[in-house]
C-alpha cells in the first residue's frame, strides 16, 4: 500500500500542476500591425521593454527566420494564436516558414505578459 501511495502522489500533484500551467492562456495585448509586411527573416524581443519588432513580416514558404531575445541571458517565447505554427522559446531561436498564408501568434516576454504580432508567407 504504501508503495502504491509513492508511486500515485508525485503522479497526481504532476497531472494537477501541469494540467493548471497549460490552462492558463495570456490575454495578450494586440499591437499595432501595419497591413503592408516588411520584408526580412529577423524577430528582434526585448524583455526589458516588453517590445518586439517588427510587428509584421513577410517570408517565403521554407525561409529561416531568426528570433533575437535581449537582454543576453532572458529568454522569450513565441506561440501560434490557434497553438499552431510559429512556436519556438528560448534565448534566440529560429523557426522555418511553413506554407503560405498568415499567420498571427503571440511573444511571451520573461515576466509572462505578451503581445501579438503576424507573419505573413509567401505574400
Amino acid at each position: 500500500m504504501t508503495k502504491k501511495l509513492l508511486f500515485v502522489a508525485p503522479l497526481l500533484m504532476l497531472s494537477f500542476y501541469g494540467t493548471s500551467r497549460l490552462t492558463a492562456q495570456p490575454s495578450c495585448a494586440p499591437i499595432d500591425t501595419p497591413p503592408v509586411c516588411q520584408n526580412t527573416n529577423q524577430i528582434n524581443i526585448n524583455n526589458n521593454a516588453n517590445s518586439m519588432g517588427p510587428p509584421h513580416i513577410c517570408v517565403d514558404p521554407g525561409e529561416t527566420i531568426t528570433v533575437n531575445v535581449s537582454p543576453n541571458g532572458s529568454t522569450a517565447s513565441v506561440m501560434g494564436k490557434d497553438g499552431g505554427w510559429p512556436n519556438g522559446s528560448g534565448a534566440g531561436f529560429t523557426i522555418t516558414a511553413p506554407d503560405s498564408g498568415t499567420y498571427e501568434y503571440n511573444v511571451i516576454f520573461s515576466d509572462g505578459t505578451c503581445v501579438d504580432p503576424r507573419i505573413t508567407v509567401g505574400g
